[in-house]
């Protein structure tokens, strides 16, 4: 068993700002990244990345890529492609490659995925008309017809960058409430090449060695209809990775991590940042002040 100050789990923003606090607060830190590179949900950016302040990147793999610089100028500890086998947050300890690794901390940076919708088609078609980011995937459906599930954010932008190449877009939603940003929303209800079915819940994706077919089902009624499609781009959100922590830590009723103003969890000298407890604004500014605020409060907290 090898001792740390702090023990991080998850090599996103969060977690390499919290690596970077705990270098500057004089605590041994150690980053433990399952994936073989550091980024996180960086590595799905792939518009350029305008609202990170002091720094315009051209996606979010060159702006992981200043961080992961950061790391290694400083020195700093930080492991890839090193999947946690067990962790034991009572004792702020973890497994991984069979080794044990004990803090006096814990920050969790594990961070979230896009979230899934779990219905027939959706796997069988990944790649073959089912998309999770019309920024990355846009080209590849020019000229087609597609259709967008979700009603937030990223949902109305990738209906309004989609509508640029694509002659006809339909926006589906499970409510007629929307979390997009209003400007957005109210470009993509005058933009005569999307169509918006409100109050509508995705069943199932079909076709042939394609998509060719959406079905879906209204909320209110029950009535099934069929929509002729050649995409899916899916935008429902995230879901966080916290499946190994159940039973061992304070989740919220989506499985995000509940922390208190100090990214505190319920257990003690557990810290959670970034996505993963669900901040108010998802974004890499966010996760790295909460890995800083999390690192800071475990120093003062081992004076």
């Amino acid at each position: 068993m090898t001792n740390h100050d702090v023990i991080i789990i998850g090599g996103g923003p969060a977690g390499m700002s919290a690596l970077i606090w705990c270098h500057s607060l004089g605590l041994r830190g150690v980053l433990l990244e399952q994936s073989p590179e550091l980024g996180g949900q960086m590595l799905e950016m792939f518009h350029r990345v305008l609202d990170y302040p002091g720094l315009v990147a051209e996606n979010g793999r060159e702006l992981r890529d200043h961080f992961a610089a950061q790391l290694d100028l400083l020195q700093l500890d930080y492991r890839t492609g090193r999947k946690i086998e067990e962790v034991d947050l009572s004792q702020r300890r973890a497994r991984s490659g069979g080794e044990w690794l004990q803090g006096r901390g814990v920050i969790i940076a594990t961070g979230a995925r896009k979230r899934k919708l779990g219905i027939p088609g959706e796997e069988r078609f990944e790649i073959r008309g089912v998309s999770f980011s019309a920024t990355r995937d846009h080209s590849l459906y020019a000229g087609k017809k597609v259709s967008v599930i979700g009603g937030g954010d990223s949902a109305v932008q990738n209906s309004l960058l989609l509508a640029g190449i694509c002659p006809s877009v339909t926006l589906i939603h499970r409510s007629d409430k929307y979390r997009g940003r209003p400007d957005w929303l109210k470009q993509a209800q005058e933009n005569p090449r999307i169509t918006i079915i409100d109050n509508a819940e995705a069943k199932a994706i079909e076709g042939g060695e394609r998509v060719e077919r959406l079905v879906i089902e209204d909320t209110r009624t029950g009535q099934i209809k069929t929509i002729d499609t050649e995409g899916v781009f899916i935008r429902v959100g995230v879901a966080p990775n916290t499946e190994m922590l159940r039973g061992q830590i304070e989740l919220d009723e989506a499985g995000f991590i509940k922390t208190d103003q100090r990214q505190q969890t319920s257990v003690e000298m557990v810290y959670a940042a970034g996505d993963v407890c669900r901040p108010a604004c998802l974004s890499v500014a966010t996760a790295v002040g909460q890995g800083a605020i999390s690192a800071k409060d475990i120093a003062i907290s081992l004076t």
